[in-house]
């Protein structure tokens, strides 16, 4: 017999075995191999579960895969987006554009950056299985050395406006900037050398001890990728200082009434995100 609910006419027999179809995947059953484990203890695994909805899947491991594929996918980016950083400094360093000495070697000390990256990427999977941004003593290194290129861009932009504006000398030529740079990076690498070379270093070693940070206990539980204060700081500057280096080349295409300089300052906007 049928009866009416408010949802629409319901059969009470019971439903047929749902059909197989080999050549149809879902978009998310690649992902599947990675959910087994988390399936296994899930309470989802008390009824039947089939390739029909595996986003039920997702819900039951809480995101992890989707999260381990977007770390694949940001890598990748990672990687690709190094060939038209170096197309963008061959413009730049060409001599018909008029780069501030300064600002050259800042954007090219960025190299720095990434391929410090790489290896505390590859040490934060192979050692503790996480990727880099929950390694606090790795992150913090690492990061420190976008920090140190976003200052050398800030003072390049700086002293080249102070030489069209005021015409006076730059108290800090290149040669200053890249010693100051290459002094501090090497402190940098060195922090991160010093933790494992102590043979105490785990996931969550902060780095530069941890100096500024709450005391302990003040939070019931902390997240399994909580950041110290140093590398929290690191993060809240070199956003600050890319920022500042945005203003700083706007006013410089004024400095040198050369408008086409506003457009680096549009470039920059997107790598704020």
């Amino acid at each position: 017999h049928r009866c009416f609910r408010p949802s629409g006419l319901i059969s009470t027999r019971e439903p047929r075995e749902p059909r197989e179809h080999p050549h149809r995947q879902h978009m998310l059953t690649p992902l599947l191999p990675r959910l087994g484990p988390a399936m296994r203890s899930s309470p989802l695994r008390a009824g039947p579960v089939t390739l029909a909805a595996p986003e039920l899947l997702l819900l039951a491991d809480g995101g992890g895969a989707l999260s381990s594929t977007a770390d694949e996918l940001a890598g990748s980016l990672f990687g690709a987006s190094l060939f038209p950083w170096l197309a963008m400094l061959y413009w730049l360093k060409h001599p018909t554009v008029g780069a501030p000495p300064g600002v050259k070697f800042g954007l090219t000390f960025l190299l720095a950056f990434v391929f410090g990256s790489i290896p505390a990427a590859i040490g934060a999977g192979a050692l503790f299985g996480v990727s880099l941004a929950d390694a606090d003593w790795l992150h913090g290194s690492a990061e420190s050395l976008l920090a140190i290129t976003n200052c050398v861009v800030v003072f390049g932009f700086r002293d080249a406006i102070d030489v069209e504006e005021k015409g006076v000398r730059a108290p800090a030529d290149e040669a200053s900037l890249r010693a100051a740079a290459t002094a501090l990076g090497s402190l940098s690498a060195l922090s991160a050398v010093a933790v494992f070379a102590s043979g105490g270093a785990s996931v969550h070693t902060p780095w530069l001890g941890g100096i500024g940070n709450a005391p302990a206990g003040l939070w019931p539980a902390e997240p399994s990728n909580a950041l110290s204060m140093p590398t929290w700081f690191i993060h809240t500057s070199s956003l600050v200082e890319w920022l500042v280096a945005m203003g700083l080349a706007w006013r410089y295409a004024d400095a040198v009434a050369q408008p086409r300089w506003r457009g680096v300052t549009w470039g920059m906007l997107r790598l704020v995100s």
